[in-house]
């Protein structure tokens, strides 16, 4: 299984390159944060999307074809499940090899770490994550704004915070080692329980991007 996750800062740059690299990793689950519905996986994928963003929505010009947050799985969808905000997150449950997975896919903070839209973001979603059941197969994925490793953003309190919420539902974020990354992938301790994790970076130049990609592979 492979699962990749990447912020591509509103596809404004070499769409073309974009979408080479997202295709070359060949993933079973791929996150992409300030996206559009103009990078198309194709026919192999099934989408699930936010809502789309209309011109002038929370102050921002965007193009009619933005979204926040899409998953796109060549696993088969169960169900989708409501999150707190329809723009900013998207919940569903996927049948994979080793299992149901509620893969839930999110941006924390749609302006960066700072200020009180990220406190209202951390919090929502916060109780987002309570609807978890501890006892199933969970998948946290995004762009959190927030480090585990290196320079602390946005504060010490929310790297604190979520540490503490994914150690309540006995899940494990195997990005945290990755020096001042804000884009994580959580999964729960039981999913990858005996399973070997490998960890792929790309776009690590930011030119792309503001923000590097990741590709992980779990195998037995």
């Amino acid at each position: 299984m492979k699962i990749l996750n990447w912020n591509v800062e509103r596809y404004k740059k070499n769409k073309s390159e974009i979408d080479k690299i997202i295709y070359s990793y060949n993933a079973d689950i791929v996150v992409l944060t300030e996206t559009s519905s103009k990078l198309d996986l194709g026919n192999e994928y099934q989408p699930i999307k936010t809502e789309n963003l209309s011109n002038g929505f929370d102050g921002v010009q965007y193009d009619e074809c933005e979204n926040r947050v899409s998953i796109w799985t060549r696993y088969k969808i169960l169900n989708k499940s409501k999150t707190y905000d329809e723009f900013t997150s998207v919940n569903t449950n996927l049948e994979t090899e080793f299992g149901n997975l509620n893969v839930y896919a999110t941006i924390i903070g749609v302006f960066g770490g700072k200020g009180e839209r990220f406190n209202n973001d951390l919090n929502e979603q916060i109780l987002d994550f309570h609807n978890f059941n501890s006892e199933e197969m969970n998948c946290i994925i995004g762009d959190l704004n927030t480090t585990f490793s290196g320079f602390t953003y946005p504060s010490h309190l929310a790297r604190k915070v979520l540490n503490e919420q994914f150690s309540t539902l006995n899940m494990e974020n195997v990005t945290k080692d990755i020096d001042n990354n804000v884009d994580h992938i959580i999964i729960s301790n039981s999913f990858i329980k005996d399973k070997k994790i490998g960890i792929d970076l790309f776009n690590t130049d930011k030119k792309l991007s503001d923000h590097i990609g990741i590709c992980i592979s779990i195998s037995k």
